[in-house]
């Protein structure tokens, strides 16, 4: 036991945490975010020396706790467990040093001892042998030990984990408080706040209560992207988040374990896992060290939730008292929440509060128990949406057990661990499925289809071939005259057809496994009034011929679908091409309005199509913004991650983002963003998305002033695979016309005069507005006249398609054919706000890439205000650059600057 008694301002003002890691888990510090890192110059974490935290996860906590201590008020800091209690202490004394003389004394009710009452207290007696045998000697000896250790100064008591001590301790710190002998800075869990004397203090107004809420996910992605140096994607900080259960410091063993193992790797300066999750050994050891504490009827109730969780409140209660409930949540090692239940009602819902809990309990339950209590959770019904990753960790636990798990079950299960990314543990929760016996042929067919989207979403392609070829092979054997049969034979070709176009880019092979599926229930159920297969299937060739670019020869086709003739949720995967291929036609208000029809009908027909809603948020996302309406593209470019109910690759998070940052002419965060899904789309790129993203983010490095990197993005984004990319063709040709265009390349105008007679030989009538529309720039950036024909064709292509985006680009064509630039101008900032910046006229500047990205929204007529708020700099940095760019450029205004960039 060690009292830390720290020194002057002028020593560290940091007080060491208490030796060992308590239930609380050690301090937890949290540095300030940093731009995002990326290219071979960046230094790694292990290469970096010793850094101090300069920022804390509840920095208002951290202002709040200083200043009510300077007031002279004692402070009870409240949350659960690794919440960061003891870095918002830290900090708050720090500010508190550079305010006040104080001296601050540290005790942790860690230090505690079985069975020796005050032992917590036993650094601070100033004279031992006063205090035998009598509590009120040793206050009076506790309280001149403190005066004397004030020496003259404001003296703060620091109680680290108030919660673990004694009751005579307790006792004692809660008299030494009210009696203004200390002024006292405490750590409680959320659990223990409720009880004596810690609620006392706070009810009697004696101490200030603050409390600490659970890590959001905005907040785990701030101090991941710190920890680690740099930028980590989307399903990378969801996954983590969500495996720590809101706890920082389970967050960091979390992130050290993955960065061993492997499953977390940094990859062209972004941080991306791969792999499956396991509990590392030192949160295992803390677990068990938690686990061992309790009392039998504790680890009862936790054997339940740790191996059959998540288990309603009232059903534990049926098998242990509420005392061992209790106990559990006191300890941390559970959560209670509350979820709705398939009634439309509401029950209380028991979990562990981290796998580490649940690892460490069933290493020690005998396999009869664990076996027992599985069999009962099979029986119950589950709660939809309630702690998913427990849900599957259960199952897979019964499989592995040899337990006969329902189909539904497995089914459930799988449906629970698409949404939050654990596609790994699908591909093992049908493996654990596939190894028991008495799986009906049918079953057996239904889980290799699962275990195969599972790897493909690994990025195991070839594993998913085999299983696909293993359930057709098990399909042969059977009657396509039973519908189940039949059903399944469609689902396997739709699989099957899949992969073939999107990872052997044979789109006629992909058309021919569908057709020789409809052949099969054609032979079977001849002259069958209602050949429901072949209006499915029909349905799933216009999805993939659709998604391969064919809109000439598809697109009237799959929206006289669209109104009837399948189930809706079969018609579901179909909108998203649609979409985009309606759009193409210049119909774009159209395509907006099928978009959100059809949302709904991917919501409520999730179970059967689980990836429809995702695929139509983005698609409606790519409509917002070639209808050129930005507010609405922000709205939808940022699906909350907190716990969406449905499937979405959260790599499309990323492109959406910086899809919006170019729309606002926000070129670094938007290059960061479009780095991001790159990244992740290099470890898996499940429907071939890349190609466009590449091109995408070489638009933001080439106005970002980076040549070489954006040269080297459309190289990459001309090499990969063409997959669905197909269907947005015309919009990653126009991307290209803009990344060329940045780049003042001297092929832009051949190019762009080669993009529109595509487009229109294929009647993409945006498309071809939007190319025309680059070559009358282009001529304008070379001094040369407008063509006449060229705006002849641009006025007429304006009565074809709709919104805000395609006026813009043809008021601007206008402007550029009347030669004058104060018109040009405004026409300009038009197309600013319809999502579209165009590079600078005149020989590139030596601006920064932060001053170019400036300098362009500051001409475009946005206040150093608004600037500020859009790339999350104060005004005054603003400003600064500003001042800059007017040195370098020799202008003296806003107004010369934008007639020097535009």
């Amino acid at each position: 036991m060690s009292t830390t008694a720290e020194g002057p301002p002028s020593a560290p003002p940091v007080a060491p945490a208490p030796a060992g890691p308590s239930p609380a888990g050690p301090a937890t510090r949290v540095g300030a975010p940093r731009l995002p890192v990326t290219g071979p110059a960046a230094v790694l974490p292990e290469q970096r020396g010793p850094r101090r935290s300069t920022t804390v996860l509840h920095p208002e906590v951290v202002a709040h706790v200083a200043d009510t201590l300077a007031e002279g008020r004692g402070v009870l800091v409240v949350g659960d467990a690794g919440t960061g209690k003891t870095a918002a202490v830290t900090q708050a004394l720090a500010a508190l040093r550079a305010r006040l003389e104080v001296r601050v004394v540290t005790i942790s009710g860690a230090s505690a001892r079985d069975g020796l009452p005050l032992a917590p207290l036993e650094p601070l007696l100033h004279d031992g042998a006063a205090s035998f045998g009598s509590f009120a000697g040793t206050l009076r000896a506790v309280s001149d030990g403190l005066a004397r250790r004030g020496d003259g100064r404001t003296l703060v008591l620091r109680v680290e984990d108030a919660h673990l001590l004694d009751d005579g301790s307790a006792r004692a710190l809660d008299w030494l408080v009210r009696q203004d002998d200390v002024l006292v800075v405490a750590t409680v869990r959320r659990s223990w706040s409720a009880r004596a004397p810690w609620a006392a203090l706070w009810r009697d107004d004696t101490v200030e209560r603050v409390d600490l809420p659970a890590l959001t996910w905005e907040g785990a992605e701030r101090w991941l992207t710190d920890e680690l140096g740099g930028p980590v994607t989307v399903d990378t900080v969801h996954r983590l988040w969500s495996m720590c259960g809101g706890n920082v410091f389970h967050l960091r063993e979390s992130v050290l374990e993955a960065r061993t193992a492997g499953t977390l790797a940094r990859r062209a300066g972004v941080w991306v896992w791969h792999g499956r999750a396991r509990t590392g050994s030192r949160l295992l050891e803390l677990a068990e060290q938690d686990v061992s504490r309790l009392g039998e009827p504790a680890r009862a109730a936790l054997e339940v939730c740790a191996v059959a969780g998540p288990v309603p409140l009232d059903t534990l209660l049926d098998l242990v008292p509420d005392a061992a409930v209790e106990a559990l949540t006191l300890a941390g090692a559970v959560t209670v929440t509350t979820a709705a239940t398939p009634s439309g009602g509401a029950t209380r819902v028991v979990d562990v509060a981290h796998a580490s809990y649940a690892d460490a309990v069933r290493a020690r339950t005998p396999v009869s128990r664990q076996r027992a209590l599985l069999e009962r959770a099979l029986a119950a019904p589950v709660l939809p949406g309630v702690a998913p990753a427990s849900l599957v960790r259960s199952v897979t636990l019964a499989l592995g057990l040899g337990l006969d798990v329902p189909m539904a079950r497995v089914r459930e299960a799988a449906a629970a661990a698409f949404p939050v990314s654990l596609t790994d543990a699908v591909v093992g929760l049908a493996d654990g499925a596939l190894a028991g016996a008495g799986r009906s042929v049918l079953e057996r067919v239904e889980l290799h289809v699962l275990r195969a989207e599972g790897a493909q979403h690994e990025g195991d392609h070839a594993g998913a071939d085999r299983d696909l070829l293993r359930a057709h092979a098990l399909l042969a054997g059977l009657d396509a005259a039973d519908p189940a049969v039949l059903a399944l034979l469609l689902q396997v070709a739709e699989r099957r057809a899949l992969v073939a176009q999107y990872h052997r880019g044979d789109v006629d092979e992909a058309v021919r496994l569908l057709a020789a599926a409809a052949a099969a229930g054609d032979v079977a159920r001849p002259g069958a009034a209602d050949p429901w297969w072949r209006a499915e299937a029909d349905v799933a060739r216009l999805v993939r011929l659709a998604w391969a670019g064919r809109f000439p020869e598809v697109l009237d086709a799959a929206v006289a679908r669209l109104d009837g003739g399948t189930h809706p949720a079969r018609r579901v995967a179909l909108v998203p091409p649609t979409a985009i291929g309606l759009a193409d036609r210049g119909e774009v208000a159209r395509a907006a309005a099928l978009c959100r029809r059809y949302g709904d009908v991917a919501s409520a027909h999730d179970g059967e199509h689980r990836w429809g809603r995702g695929e139509v948020l983005v698609a409606t996302f790519l409509v917002l913004l070639w209808l050129g309406d930005v507010p609405a593209v922000h709205a939808a470019a940022a699906p909350n991650p907190t716990g969406a109910p449905y499937a979405l690759d959260w790599a499309t998070t990323h492109a959406a983002r910086g899809l919006a940052g170019i729309a606002d002419g926000s070129w670094t965060a938007a290059r960061a963003q479009l780095a991001s899904a790159n990244a992740r789309f290099a470890v898996s790129d499940v429907v071939g998305i890349a190609r466009y993203t590449l091109v995408a983010e070489a638009v933001a490095a080439a106005a970002c002033g980076d040549a070489a990197a954006a040269r080297d993005l459309l190289q990459r984004s001309a090499q990969a695979p063409v997959a669905s990319s197909a269907a947005v063709e015309g919009d990653l040709r126009v991307r290209r016309l803009d990344a060329l265009a940045w780049l003042r390349d001297r092929s832009l105008r051949e190019e762009a005069l080669a993009t529109a007679r595509w487009a229109r030989e294929r009647g993409a009538a945006r498309i071809e507005l939007e190319a025309l529309h680059r070559v009358l720039d282009a001529a304008r950036r070379d001094g040369l006249p407008a063509e006449e024909r060229l705006l002849e064709r641009v006025r007429a292509l304006r009565t074809v398609c709709e919104g805000p985006r395609a006026a813009a680009l043809v008021g601007h064509a206008a402007a550029v054919a009347t030669g004058d630039a104060d018109v040009v101008r405004i026409a300009e900032r038009e197309l600013n706000r319809c999502g579209l910046w165009l590079p600078p006229v005149g020989p590139p500047t030596t601006l920064t890439a932060r001053e170019r990205e400036i300098a362009s929204l500051a001409a475009g007529g946005m206040t150093s205000r608004a600037i500020a708020h859009r790339l999350t700099l104060s005004t005054r940095t603003v400003d600064s650059h500003l001042s800059r760019v007017f040195g370098k450029l020799g202008v003296h205004s806003r107004e010369e600057l934008a007639t020097l960039l535009r």
